[in-house]
C-alpha cells in the first residue's frame, strides 16, 4: 500500500521528517495486518463485550501498547519540556486509533484484504493532513475518491504518492497531477479517466481527439501538463544533487492511445500494455533508498502547505 506523502496543499507528517515516517508507516501497517489476521483466526476473541480489566491485565496491556507505539511517542517526549500539560492528549492521538474491519460474514480472501486496505486509508489521510502540532482541513470526499485509492492501494509500501500537489514556482502556486516516487524512478502521471474502449488520437497540437462509441470530441493535449510536471521536477532535483530518472507517463487503462507526430519523451500506457506495466510496478521489491527519501524531501520542500495550529496547541 503506497504512502501518501502529499495531498494538495495540506500539511503532512512527511514534510516534517521524511527520514522517519516512511519506515514508521511500514511498521505500523505490518502491526495492524498482524492484528487483523489474528481477528480472522479468532474472531470470538474480538467480539466479546468489553469488561473492566483487573490491574494486572491492564498493566500488561499498557506495557504492550507502550512497546508497540514507542516510536510514535519519541517526539512527544522530546517536546514535553516545552509544552507542559499538552502532551497527554497528543500521546493518545499518536497511538493512531485504528478501527479494524468487521470479520463477520462470508468473504473471500481478496475481499478481506480490501477491507483491511480500506481501514488503513483514514490513517493515511490523517498523516497526509496533519503533524503533531498543525492540521489542515481535510475534505471528506478523499475517503471515497477512486483514483486516489487506486494509486495508494495497488502499489508497494515503498512507493510515495503526491496527489495533486501544489508547488510554488517563483512564489506562484501551480497545481500538478500525480507524482509517484519509487526507490529507483520518479513518475509524473497524467491519468486518462475516459470511457471504456475510448480511442484517443494525439499529435503535437493543443487539442487531441477522443472517440467514444459513435461520437468524437476534443480534449486538451495532456502532454502539456505532463511537460510542465517534468520541467518542475527536473529543475528541483539538481539543486539537491539528486539524479533519479524522471518518466512522464500517460496512463489510460480502459482505452487506447495512438499518437502521430507527437512527443517522443512521454511513455504511453493504454489497455494494450497496462497489465504488463501494472504487474511490473507491483513486483518492484526494492527497499526504501536514500536517494528516494532525499528526492521526496526536496519535492516536499517546494510545495505549498496551508494549515492551522491543532486545538490542543492553541
Amino acid at each position: 500500500m503506497a504512502q501518501l506523502i502529499k495531498l494538495r496543499d495540506y500539511i503532512t507528517r512527511y514534510e516534517a521528517d521524511i527520514y522517519r515516517y516512511p519506515n514508521q508507516y511500514i511498521r505500523l501497517k505490518k502491526q495492524k495486518w498482524k492484528t487483523f489476521e489474528e481477528m480472522l483466526r479468532n474472531p470470538e476473541d474480538f467480539s466479546l463485550p468489553a469488561k473492566e480489566p483487573d490491574e494486572e491485565v491492564k498493566a500488561e496491556k499498557e506495557s504492550m501498547l507502550s512497546s508497540i507505539f514507542k516510536p510514535f511517542r519519541k517526539r512527544e517526549e522530546e517536546e514535553e519540556n516545552l509544552f507542559v500539560g499538552k502532551v497527554n492528549a497528543l500521546a493518545a492521538e499518536m497511538d493512531e486509533d485504528w478501527e479494524p474491519p468487521t470479520v463477520s460474514g462470508n468473504k473471500t480472501p481478496e475481499e478481506r484484504k480490501q477491507q483491511f486496505l480500506d481501514s488503513i486509508l483514514p490513517l493515511q489521510l490523517k498523516w497526509a493532513s496533519s503533524t503533531i502540532r498543525e492540521m489542515s482541513y481535510l475534505q471528506k470526499n478523499y475517503r471515497r475518491e477512486p483514483l486516489l485509492k487506486f494509486f495508494l492501494q495497488r502499489f508497494p509500501d515503498t512507493f510515495f504518492v503526491m496527489y495533486k500537489p501544489i508547488f510554488l514556482v517563483k512564489q506562484a502556486p501551480v497545481e500538478l497531477e500525480i507524482i509517484i516516487i519509487t526507490p529507483n524512478e520518479i513518475f509524473a502521471v497524467h491519468y486518462m479517466d475516459e470511457q471504456d474502449e475510448s480511442v484517443i488520437l494525439g499529435n503535437n497540437e493543443r487539442f487531441w481527439s477522443i472517440r467514444e462509441k459513435e461520437k468524437e470530441r476534443k480534449i486538451v493535449n495532456p502532454t502539456i501538463s505532463l511537460n510542465r510536471m517534468g520541467v518542475i521536477i527536473k529543475n528541483i532535483l539538481p539543486q539537491y544533487d539528486i539524479s533519479l530518472p524522471v518518466t512522464k507517463l500517460l496512463l489510460h487503462p480502459k482505452g487506447y492511445i495512438d499518437i502521430f507526430d507527437g512527443p517522443t519523451d512521454v511513455k504511453v500506457i493504454d489497455k494494450r500494455s497496462y497489465e504488463k506495466w501494472f504487474e511490473k510496478m507491483r513486483e518492484n521489491k526494492l527497499p526504501l533508498k536514500h536517494s528516494q527519501l532525499k528526492a521526496a524531501g526536496a519535492l516536499l520542500s517546494h510545495c505549498q502547505s496551508t494549515y492551522i495550529d491543532r486545538p490542543e496547541w492553541q
